[in-house]
């Protein structure tokens, strides 16, 4: 058998079968009835899940205006600190202190330098072994209750700040900026400007000898803690 008598007896597949087949197969919508969902059955599925996703859900309680407040006024509340306390001197130790009797003395600071007025009205640290003794010796005038005079012994200067807050050696005593509060720190004493009480400046001396702002002291630090050393 030849290839050439298979082509030409080789009938030719019936168009219309083929159409019918592929229209029937297209018709046929048992598929789409089958995998298509029941309208009924989604919204059954539906309650379900909402229902079971209400359950899961927790509603947050919104704190109330008070509540706010409350937290806000804790917030702004300052850290307690651990510091030993500062309180003014006691009436006993005031009458057997002879800060209170015009004697001379020596206040030597906890940062290790002797607080003293040059002739120039400069107020600053003298180091222990200094050889500058006369302007670290200081005469304690009382004025009132817990409120003093320091005056240099050698210069006749008073201890003072200005309105910046830095000490200087004032020579005129009526003057409000020359009048201190002596407190207790401890062990140690404190000098707090009667004046400017209210803004906290402190008569201090850092560690290099040099004065410390009245602005950047406070109570509890080291340089402005002193200690009385008593002279004939």
């Amino acid at each position: 058998m030849s290839l050439r008598w298979i082509y030409e007896n080789l009938e030719p597949p019936n168009v219309d079968e083929e159409c019918s087949d592929i229209d029937d197969s297209c018709s046929d919508d048992s598929y789409d009835s089958d995998a298509m969902p029941n309208d009924s059955a989604n919204n059954n599925y539906s309650d379900a899940e909402r229902a079971k996703r209400e359950t899961r859900r927790h509603h947050a309680a919104v704190p109330s205006i008070d509540q706010l407040r409350n937290r806000q006024l804790k917030a702004e509340q300052p850290e307690e600190t651990t510091e030993p306390p500062c309180v003014p001197c006691e009436a006993e130790r005031r009458l057997n202190n002879p800060v209170h009797q015009s004697l001379k003395l020596k206040l030597f600071s906890r940062t290790a330098h002797y607080i003293g007025v040059t002739p120039s009205g400069r107020v600053k640290g003298f180091a222990a072994e200094s050889s500058d003794d006369a302007y670290v010796r200081l005469i304690v005038c009382p004025v009132s209750n817990g409120v003093v005079r320091l005056q240099s012994a050698e210069t006749g200067h008073y201890l003072a700040f200005n309105a910046t807050g830095h000490l200087y050696g004032e020579m005129r005593k009526d003057k409000d900026n020359t009048e201190w509060e002596q407190w207790n720190i401890g062990n140690y004493d404190a000098f707090r400007s009667h004046k400017y009480a209210a803004d906290g400046w402190w008569l201090a001396i850092k560690k290099n000898g040099r004065q410390k702002p009245g602005p950047k002291t406070a109570w509890g630090q080291k340089a402005i803690q002193f200690i009385q050393i008593h002279l004939a």
